[in-house]
């Protein structure tokens, strides 16, 4: 079985990200196995008894109490993911997440042990509540978060506001910079299971090629590094990549946002992070111990 494909949906309670869920579910499920994660802090999961209801063929793993996101009982989230690979043997994975989610969490999942050898993180997607961003409190730390580690964001809701997004995208664009932005009504928005880098490598027919053994890591770091030691780094690993990208605190006491494309390396400035550095790679080509036994020799 080849690498699987696994998609984020993340959004604050109301966002939409469950409409766009239905939506995908709606377009796909008839002719690819989805299978779906809900996980929530709630103990009862409502939406996932909605989406049974929807009369579409779905495969379901429900993860109660957020367990997902919680170190003591991520060992349990993984083994039970990857039973559900295993049996069910879906073409694509979306996980909805819980607005309190923290997505580089997944991402670290996805990149565990086995589990690492059959799915890689395709895309992270956030939904943005556009009437009421702004009213998080106390979550606005989460929430922020989110959106910077997002591929896509989501801006919904854009019929029930009559000032227009000029603001929202600019308060989105200093929070992440490489973000693609999109603007809907009911979250009606084109979402392409497969991800965008690794549509690259199909061109016009993804059935027409084997996918490859792609695989996503995660890399976690408080090290402070001169720009020149980064971007000597990225230059180093990124032709070996498909995707690098993520945040990272310099020595000068400014971070910066990365942005690595196939041998194409990117760093735009951004608002200092209170918060540890954080990149992803997806790649064909090197190990997680290969990329973390680099980075950690930096200075």
């Amino acid at each position: 079985m080849q690498n699987i494909p696994f998609h984020i949906i993340s959004g604050f309670l109301g966002s939409g990200k469950t409409t766009l869920l239905k939506k995908i579910i709606e377009k796909y499920s008839d002719n690819t196995k989805i299978g779906i994660i809900q996980n929530e802090f709630a103990p009862a999961n409502i939406d996932g008894a909605g989406l049974r209801k929807d009369g579409k063929s779905i495969h379901l793993l429900e993860i109660k109490n957020g367990s997902v996101f919680c170190v003591c009982l991520m060992g349990s989230f993984v083994r039970s993911l990857e039973k559900f690979v295993d049996e069910v043997q879906p073409e694509a994975i979306i996980i909805e997440s819980s607005g309190l989610s923290d997505t580089t969490s997944v991402a670290e999942v996805v990149s565990s042990g086995t589990l690492s050898e059959k799915i890689f993180l395709a895309s992270n997607w956030c939904i943005v509540d556009a009437v009421n961003f702004s009213k998080v409190g106390l979550q606005k730390q989460r929430v922020v978060h989110q959106l910077r580690m997002a591929d896509v964001v989501v801006i919904n809701k854009t019929d029930l506001i009559k000032n227009g997004t000029d603001e929202l995208k600019t308060e989105i664009r200093s929070i992440n910079p490489f973000a693609e932005i999109k603007e809907a009504s009911f979250c009606n928005v084109d979402f392409q299971l497969g991800g965008a880098a690794t549509d690259k490598l199909y061109f016009s027919d993804q059935k027409a090629l084997p996918r490859p053994d792609i695989s996503s890591m995660v890399i976690k770091s408080n090290k402070k590094l001169s720009e020149q030691a980064l971007l000597s780094f990225l230059n180093e690993w990124s032709p070996k990549a498909l995707r690098i990208k993520g945040f990272v605190n310099l020595s000068n006491r400014k971070s910066v946002a990365v942005q690595c494309t196939f041998g194409s390396v990117e760093l735009k400035y951004i608002e200092n992070l209170s918060q540890p550095g954080e990149l992803i790679a997806l790649t064909t080509a090197f190990s997680l111990h290969e990329w973390s036994k680099a980075f950690k020799k930096l200075k």
